[in-house]
């Protein structure tokens, strides 16, 4: 699966390059996003899934119109649940994405787009007293929009599918049949320099 990962990003970043050549400069921006951040456990017996609020700085090269490239690192609120006498929580402490971004110009100021790259999750799960956490990558995609207030600022919103399901290694909190799965639902602002 990394090697399908790797493989995509490089794929998607030598169709950006080579796109460029007659382009024009690239600009940069930053900013950051909050909203909902939905956190999935399952396992034979488990289903815990929980919307938290959450969020990202994000930093990305705007390499022409059609195309730009985003990093974002961002964290996501605790999915607890208590059953009888037994708590369980799960949270994504540290994520960082790394995604391409496909941009289409609707109008001067509006663009809409598509995200693809891979997300890696720093993931704690907590039962009763026990305490573990796992890093994983996952494959990430996502859509939304950019909306340009003027030539420095922008506002838009997005929903990206951070990690599809990915394999947990058991221990004492995950079980051998563990999976993680984690999206959000996003708005968010940028300066672009």
């Amino acid at each position: 699966m990394k090697k399908i990962i790797a493989t995509a990003a490089i794929t998607l970043a030598s169709v950006g390059i080579a796109s460029n050549v007659n382009a024009q400069e690239i600009s940069y921006y930053t900013g950051m996003g909050v909203g909902i951040l939905s956190t999935e456990h399952k396992a034979a017996g488990v289903d815990q899934t929980k919307k938290t609020f959450g969020g990202f700085v994000k930093f990305g090269a705007d390499f022409n119109e059609y195309f730009a490239a985003e990093l974002r690192l961002g964290m996501s609120g605790k999915n607890k649940k208590t059953v009888g006498a037994s708590t369980s929580t799960y949270s994504s402490p540290v994520l960082f994405s790394y995604l391409a971004k496909a941009k289409y110009p609707v109008a001067s100021n509006l663009d809409i787009f598509m995200l693809a790259g891979a997300t890696t999750a720093r993931i704690k799960g907590q039962l009763n007293t026990a305490t573990q956490t796992q890093t994983k990558t996952g494959l990430s995609v996502g859509a939304g929009f950019d909306y340009k207030l003027d030539n420095n600022l922008s506002i838009g919103a997005d929903w990206t599918q951070y990690m599809f399901p990915v394999s947990m290694k058991a221990g004492t909190v995950f079980a051998a049949d563990s999976k993680a799965r984690m999206w959000g639902l996003t708005t968010n602002v940028a300066y672009h320099f």
